[in-house]
């Protein structure tokens, strides 16, 4: 699972990814995040009147009656899951596609007692994580909200050790066609996107064992994979 990311918006890594998304006008509009983990609030980019632009968005996504996070774990989406009807990405996957720029994540692996983490970081270009989203609209109030989960792929071989369960989706930003039709709302032959959901990186990464999340403190020298 992908269970915390930053987006550090003046990096040459989100100049960069913000710039090739075409969206380098729109920079100031993206909030500055330190590191959250699910349920914060972070922006996420979006198509509207056939436009990219940010959108602020509640990292869970299903929410409940009063617009907070459902009892219903819904940060990550499970490839899997795509394709099962029922299943809460199943229509997302289809109408509502965006992208989640993260300077960085960090992953988990092991029982709480003994669980190591690591800081990740693309070294040219943020991540573009694979994500689906949501519109909720409180019926009492008339206020509406996005809801958004990032989308979760098969183990990589290469984080064995890192995180054993699962790889977030890194989209390919070099494909142009392949992200304009990730993000076109009126897109829905998911066929196209089977290709997307074999864990691959985008880039050469720096690896940090950290203490812990919340901290990020640096306690084994780093490594590049």
């Amino acid at each position: 699972m992908c269970g915390f990311f930053e987006f550090n918006k003046t990096s040459p890594q989100a100049i960069s990814l913000i710039a090739d998304l075409g969206m380098g006008k729109q920079l100031p509009l993206f909030r500055e995040n330190k590191g959250v983990g699910p349920a914060a609030d972070i922006d996420i980019v979006i198509v509207q009147d056939k436009q990219c632009t940010v959108a602020a968005a509640i990292w869970w996504l299903l929410l409940d009656s009063k617009l907070k996070p459902s009892k219903y774990t819904s940060f990550n989406t499970r490839s899997d899951k795509l394709n099962i009807p029922n299943a809460a990405g199943f229509v997302p996957y289809r109408k509502s596609r965006c992208i989640i720029p993260a300077t960085a994540i960090v992953e988990g692996e092991g029982a709480n007692n003994k669980r190591t983490y690591h800081h990740i970081a693309p070294q040219n270009r943020a991540f573009a994580m694979g994500g689906l989203y949501r519109q909720w609209i409180n019926r009492d109030t008339g206020e509406q909200v996005h809801a958004c989960s990032i989308i979760t792929l098969a183990p990589h071989p290469a984080w064995q050790g890192i995180h054993s369960k699962s790889t977030p989706m890194f989209l390919p930003v070099d494909d142009k066609e392949i992200i304009e039709k990730w993000l076109d709302p009126e897109f829905s032959a998911v066929d196209e996107f089977t290709r997307l959901l074999d864990p691959e990186f985008r880039d050469s990464l720096l690896i940090t064992p950290i203490d812990k999340p919340s901290t990020r403190r640096a306690i084994a020298a780093s490594f590049c994979i």
